[in-house]
């Protein structure tokens, strides 16, 4: 290294700090005054109205209410929509197995996707 004293020449307070236990307490002083003043008081009534007020725009789930389907469709029909809907959740069980089995990494929704992508090419066709 130089022979140079950077005291001699009075550049030492840029390169070199002075950290005295008294300038440490006196900097952690301010930081604790300047927290202090920073904060301030609140009601927790105050809060807890300000959260209930932010949730109050929320719909309460209604209750599903029942159809009475032979209203709407008769006898028949509603037979053959029953067989219709077994029929499908066949196609989608097996469809999803397959699924499953061929990718066994893939994620139950994937399966589910892919197993829906599969049932609607072959109704189309």
């Amino acid at each position: 290294m130089s022979n140079i004293n950077p005291i001699k020449f009075g550049v030492a307070g840029q390169y070199y700090k002075n950290d005295s236990k008294e300038d440490l307490s006196k900097s952690t002083e301010k930081e604790q005054q300047s927290t202090a003043a920073n904060q301030k008081q609140v009601n927790s009534s105050e809060v807890l109205g300000f959260m209930a007020a932010q949730n109050a725009d929320m719909v309460p789930v209604k209750t599903q209410k029942t159809v009475d389907v032979s209203k709407y469709v008769s006898e028949d029909q509603e037979a053959r929509i029953a067989d219709f809907m077994e029929g499908f959740e066949a196609d989608f069980d097996e469809a999803f197995n397959i699924a499953a089995e061929e990718f066994p990494d893939l994620s139950e929704e994937a399966a589910v996707s892919l197993a829906l992508s599969y049932i609607n090419a072959s109704y189309e066709e």
